[in-house]
């Protein structure tokens, strides 16, 4: 009986800990030889409920590491792969069911000091906070604004508009319980260093909804670190910034990693710097693989180990020191688990491109003209706040032509007025009837003898990608309704189709189906007794097929059948921009309009949309390719491109034409001016020493640029826009 009492009393412990006291060296999260899974393993989901990490062993220290050697360091780590990283930190902070329970433990949060400092903290919830950054806006941070998407623009506030203060004290509820009236923060100190740390003075008393994506990344911060959590897990904390914020947030981020408060685990693809403060490094492939974990130094260099061996069979020679980690790579090459894509990605030493496109076009038509923007709300101005020349007289806001053919990049940091300026074109901005713009040679109020342009002629002849509108699109609509949605009205209107616009809506499915069918990999080859057949395509688009091609028959409506069958909420982050961009091209409009179309993307989605811009489809099969006319030839003569982007390789080589706002960079960078203009005839944006240029600041970006100049007697159309606006070539 005494024995049952015991029991009886003895306290509950949370799921993977066990009943033994650690002291506060013992690791922080501590993985032996465990495999994960989503769903329990049971013979009935074996085939769709595949292991994750299988074998998986990794420590994380939760003090200072003594090496052999005697040399005591801070270990920070990096999560590196195509994908699976999300899954990897789930399983960190207890997600997924363990194979054995006990593989994975967090003795540091038994500790006597942890009882000392934090009792809550005892539970992995509170200990382990995670911040993805996949889905940006106003809903990620807890607000609700924005039932349509010009609402962000609009000056009235709901009540649910919470302002950044009250986000971080936790006053999002409109009926708080009693003592929560003025939130759930207790600790008033921590909130004012939190804010001074991360620079958020400025913004306590805007709403959440209004916020950049910078602004945002640090507000979101800014709510875990209140928390007190001992981990930190970010997904991707440097997608969609502008590189001066990109690297405040980093050196934040390295601020609070040195002091270990709390500690952090970033998760990066394998095309993202990596900040020169991560030490260690695991590295993930196809399949939840690990392929290999340990020092950054030590993966660095059996990384370039493996670039310099013969690219024909990988010879690795017998006297390497680096033998037994190339051998690896070797087989997790051969198994799948590995791909040349992701070796490629992961450059350790960027390379100068050139353009082949040839001097810029200086286009047809002016399909977009401002004569003056300038965007404010009250005294605050968003958008025009600086001095034009124009004619060689300065004009205060924003004048800018964009004609037929011209591809263009603009430029700037996180809140200089980047996605207000394409709110403007694509009229979501109510503003726009007030400014001095013309679309298409109309404004948007009609004139004397010309009516103005309506909001469906022109989402007619605009295609449209953005962050607002992946937070807005209908999740139920099929994948190929989404596409089809281009052709309607709005989202859930019904679309006017026709025999063609469904050849193209197939034919741009088709080209994509390797990255959007979740079952391409699970697809057999033709049988000949029966005559089955089957897209013979890669998995994930990642790596070229060693599959021969078949010599069957493929009936076209099988090909994409499965859009018929995924809703686009099924999808993952990554596939459902790709649908987006694929809608924004879908109907061949006018303006093509990219807001950050590829963040989110692995190197080789990203590039295959890259050139479905430049040359449209390529026939992944000789054999199919007889049979099926392509479609899609990429952008025409006829078709404008405007992108947005902070990051050099997702902007194609025929960008020849660059934006750049102006805009106080604060947090340490130095402010840069407007500039615009053209690229000469050998560089690209991608290029390293072109992008810091278009990035330098003032004097620097004059003195290494030189002004435009045009034969007078040429009689182009656009002669006026160079003599007009003094654009810059570099």
């Amino acid at each position: 009986m005494l024995f049952r009492t015991a029991l009886r009393a003895r306290p509950l412990r949370p799921a993977g800990f066990r009943a033994v006291r650690f002291n506060s060296s013992a690791p922080l999260v501590r993985i032996e030889n465990g495999t994960f899974y989503k769903q329990y393993p049971t013979e009935d989901n074996a085939a769709t409920n595949l292991p994750l990490y299988p074998n998986l062993n990794f420590t994380l220290p939760s003090d200072v590491v003594t090496s052999q050697k005697g040399e005591s360091s801070l270990q920070h780590w990096a999560v590196i792969g195509p994908s699976g990283r999300t899954d990897l930190l789930d399983i960190f902070r207890g997600h997924h069911i363990s194979i054995p329970p006990t593989a994975r433990s967090y003795p540091y949060l038994l500790s006597d000091e942890i009882a000392a400092k934090d009792p809550r903290l005892r539970i992995i919830g509170n200990a382990i906070q995670y911040i993805g950054f996949s889905g940006e806006g106003s809903v990620a941070i807890g607000g609700t604004r924005g039932a349509y998407l010009s609402a962000r623009y609009e000056s009235l506030r709901e009540e649910t508009d919470w302002t950044v203060e009250q986000f971080l004290r936790g006053q999002t509820s409109l009926n708080p319980p009693e003592g929560e009236e003025n939130g759930t923060l207790k600790d008033e100190q921590l909130l004012k260093e939190v804010v001074a740390d991360l620079h958020l003075e400025s913004l306590l008393n805007m709403p959440v909804a209004n916020l950049s994506n910078g602004q945002t990344r640090r507000a979101r911060i800014a709510k875990a670190l209140l928390e007190k959590p001992e981990l930190l897990l970010l997904d991707e904390p440097f997608m969609g910034l502008d590189p001066a914020t990109a690297r405040s947030i980093s050196n934040l981020l390295h601020r609070l990693a040195g002091k270990q408060s709390p500690r952090l685990v970033l998760a990066l693809r394998p095309q993202d710097r990596v900040p020169d403060w991560i030490s260690h490094i695991i590295l993930v492939g196809n399949a939840h693989q690990v392929l290999q974990q340990g020092t950054k130094s030590d993966i660095y260099s059996t990384l370039e180990a493996w670039q310099k061996l013969p690219v024909k069979g990988h010879r690795i020679p017998k006297d390497s020191d680096k033998k037994a980690k190339l051998l690896e790579f070797r087989a997790h090459l051969e198994s799948g688990n590995l791909d040349e894509q992701l070796l490629e990605d992961f450059t350790l030493n960027q390379t100068k491109k050139s353009s082949t496109h040839g001097p810029a076009p200086l286009g047809g038509e002016a399909l977009i003209e401002m004569d003056g923007v300038r965007v404010q709300y009250g005294d605050k101005v968003v958008l025009g706040d600086w001095k034009q020349k124009v004619n060689d007289e300065t004009k205060d806001g924003l004048h800018w032509r964009v004609r037929r053919g011209q591809r263009w990049a603009i430029l700037g940091a996180n809140g200089s007025g980047k996605t207000t300026l394409l709110s403007l074109i694509t009229s979501d901005h109510p503003q726009t009837y007030s400014q001095p713009i013309k679309l298409f040679g109309r404004s948007r109020l009609p004139e004397a003898g010309k009516p103005g342009i309506s909001i469906f002629e022109l989402q007619s002849r605009l295609g449209h990608s953005s962050p607002e509108i992946h937070a807005f699109f209908p999740r139920q609509l099929t994948v190929r309704e989404a596409l089809e949605s281009a052709f309607a009205e709005t989202f859930l209107s019904k679309p006017e189709l026709d025999h063609e616009k469904d050849l193209d809506v197939s034919a741009a499915l088709r080209a994509f189906k390797a990255e959007l069918d979740p079952n391409a990999v699970h697809e057999e080859p033709p049988s000949v007794s029966t005559g089955t057949m089957f897209p013979n395509l890669d998995p994930d688009g990642s790596r070229r097929s060693k599959k021969a091609a078949t010599n069957f028959y493929m009936p076209l409506e099988y090909q994409v059948e499965y859009a018929d069958n995924i809703k686009f909420g099924e999808l993952s982050t990554a596939q459902q921009r790709i649908v987006l961009f694929l809608r924004a091209l879908i109907h061949k409009p006018d303006i093509v309009i990219l807001d950050e179309p590829f963040s989110g993307l692995t190197a080789s989605q990203r590039d295959k949309c890259l050139q479905f811009i430049e040359t449209g489809e390529t026939p992944e099969s000789p054999k199919i390719s007889k049979s099926i006319p392509l479609r899609h030839r990429g952008l025409s003569e006829d078709q404008a491109l405007v992108l947005i982007s902070h990051v050099k390789e997702e902007i194609p080589d025929s960008v020849r034409y660059y934006m750049r706002l102006p805009s106080e960079l604060g947090l340490g960078a130095d402010p840069v001016d407007f500039r615009a203009g053209m690229l000469r005839d050998s560089s690209v944006l991608s290029d390293s020493a072109v992008w810091d240029l278009v990035w330098s600041p003032a004097e620097q970006f004059v003195q290494k640029s030189q002004k435009t100049t045009v034969d007078p007697n040429s009689k182009d159309v656009s002669n006026d826009d160079f003599e007009r606006f003094g654009y810059y070539t570099i």
